[in-house]
């Protein structure tokens, strides 16, 4: 037993480097003080077997988010180890980071940063005195496409499920992709033999979902995101809460990307890096306002940050606490 290892990130775009822990499951279950429903913080109707919960490991680490899976899904412990360990090595500012991963007997959890301001889908659809602007909605657009972008250039083609609820906001008020869905995705291609191959509906087709969501500020179904943009008008289609508050052509240049995510069925991707080029196009508002723009959480809400010499000790991987009881 020693304190943790360590994964070599693919690049580095603006997280600084983490150690990749296995943990034992005693230590999760603390964090989440007997994974206690009030520590429960995603409302994911679509993976409701698979919870995330709000952890705190130290006052090093902070808190942190761990999901925990049915069992039935990863019955093979290096399987599982496996997977974690590829995702853990991904690092951007636009993907939420993996820095952990717990195999405990049937047990099969995963530990990410804390992403303290919510997902797209509470921010978006459940606020009832707020609005979110139309330049917010362009930079989730673009930060998610981002994401993907860097996901698919690093091998990580599929994501599983994703969604409004995949889309979770930093410290600083910016969207980040959720990693979560990363590895059910790995562990689908493997189940299916197409690994590599991206399925339309889980990545393309739905960040055409997220698109649509983004106009009409409605919680369309996948199903039905077709239906919903097919033969309208997009100024007939935008939320009217924006109270007309939005660029016209701009709208027209998401709706066009929308439709044309949701008509590739019958193709692997659209490239990515399009849908980046066109997205940044559109980047034109400052980014400081971003975090005045939400009604986002204090810092002290999620937890007071640790020293700035004890993060950086435990990113370099020069400390490691003895009562977190990390594997090696």
């Amino acid at each position: 037993m020693g304190c943790c290892f360590f994964s070599t990130p693919l690049e580095n775009d603006g997280f600084s480097d983490w150690p990749f822990i296995e943990f034992f499951l005693s230590d999760l279950t603390k964090a989440t003080k007997n994974f206690s429903a009030n520590e429960i913080i995603s409302e994911n109707r679509e993976e409701s077997s698979n919870v995330v919960y709000k952890g705190l490991l130290s006052e090093i680490l902070d808190f942190v988010a761990i999901k925990r899976f049915k069992n039935s899904e990863w019955s093979d412990h290096e399987e599982f180890a496996e997977d974690a360990k590829a995702v853990g090595e991904l690092k951007h500012k636009r993907l939420v980071n993996l820095i952990g991963y717990c195999c405990d007997e049937d047990e099969r959890l995963l530990v990410a940063e804390l992403m303290p301001n919510d997902n797209l889908a509470t921010l978006l659809f459940n606020q009832k005195n707020q609005t979110m602007e139309w330049s917010m909605r362009l930079r989730v657009a673009y930060c998610i496409a981002e994401a993907l972008d860097y996901c698919n250039s690093a091998g990580f083609a599929s994501y599983n499920n994703l969604s409004a609820y995949s889309v979770l906001f930093d410290k600083d008020g910016d969207p980040c992709l959720s990693s979560f869905g990363l590895i059910k995705a790995i562990n689908y291609d493997r189940s299916q033999r197409t690994r590599g191959i991206v399925n339309p509906k889980s990545v393309t087709y739905r960040f055409g979902t997220i698109l649509v969501n983004l106009l009409t500020g409605k919680q369309v179904p996948p199903s039905h995101a077709p239906e919903m943009i097919n033969g309208k008008d997009v100024t007939d289609l935008m939320d009217p809460n924006l109270k007309g508050k939005f660029s016209t052509e701009e709208a027209f240049v998401v709706f066009k990307l929308a439709s044309q995510c949701l008509q590739c069925e019958n193709r692997k991707s659209l490239i990515t890096k399009e849908l980046v080029a066109t997205l940044k196009a559109m980047q034109t508002k400052t980014q400081t306002p971003y975090i005045q723009m939400l009604e986002l959480a204090k810092p002290h809400e999620v937890g007071a940050s640790s020293s700035q010499q004890q993060q950086q000790e435990v990113r370099k991987g020069a400390y490691c606490q003895p009562h977190l009881k990390c594997k090696m």
